[in-house]
């Protein structure tokens, strides 16, 4: 039997949860809490198996809460179920020491899952979140990867990605063909493609346009 508190500002929404895993799984809601003060104060004196933590509440929201029961002993083990699915919000829960964020709109599906995983201590992420999650670590990766590029570089780039030609980009630079070759091809080696193509890609992807290289 996995014990667990459920923290969530909406009581229907509550209920809801409550009944489903109860319905779902060999599971006991042994608290129940509408804010983040009372969801300290539950699982500090329950000890449940897995708490449940909504993220927007009142009276200290969920992250909050999850960030101060960073210093229980033993740590709880927390499921993040929330709207939202801002990838910052997810690293942030993740950094505080979640082990699984669930979306809301996911959670017939997924929530169970999600339990389990961290009543086993395992990390467990919504299929949406998981998503957004990579992508948003695959650009941030390649964000860091813009920095390494000089600032003609940029503008050569992103002209590049306006489809203009080698030839047009070294008159509206007022530098020769052979330099803007050099600066694309040195770009490229910066940002780890291997033809054109993907470099348009890579770049379209961040949002480098001319519009953001007219600060250079």
């Amino acid at each position: 039997m996995i014990r667990i508190v459920v923290a969530e500002d909406q009581h229907i929404v509550r209920q809801g949860v409550c009944k489903l895993l109860e319905d779902l799984g060999d599971i006991q809601v042994v608290g129940e809490a509408d804010n983040g003060l009372d969801a300290i104060r539950l699982t500090q004196t329950l000890r449940p198996d897995v708490l449940i933590l909504d993220i927007s509440m009142p009276g200290g929201d969920g992250l909050e809460a999850l960030k101060h029961m960073g210093n229980f002993d033993p740590r709880p083990k927390v499921v993040i179920l929330s709207i939202h699915a801002d990838p910052a919000l997810v690293e942030q829960a993740l950094d505080y020491g979640a082990l699984g964020y669930v979306l809301k709109q996911s959670v017939s599906d997924e929530l169970l899952d999600a339990v389990n995983a961290a009543n086993r201590g395992s990390l467990y992420l919504s299929s949406g979140v998981s998503h957004i999650l990579t992508h948003h670590s695959y650009k941030k990766q390649h964000q860091n990867l813009l920095d390494r590029l000089s600032p003609r570089e940029r503008e050569v780039v992103s002209r590049i990605v306006e489809g203009r030609s080698t030839k047009e980009i070294a008159e509206n630079l007022h530098t020769s063909v052979k330099t803007v070759e050099k600066q694309r091809r040195d770009a490229m080696h910066k940002l780890e493609v291997e033809n054109v193509a993907s470099l348009v890609r890579v770049c379209i992807e961040l949002g480098l346009t001319i519009r953001n290289t007219s600060e250079f």
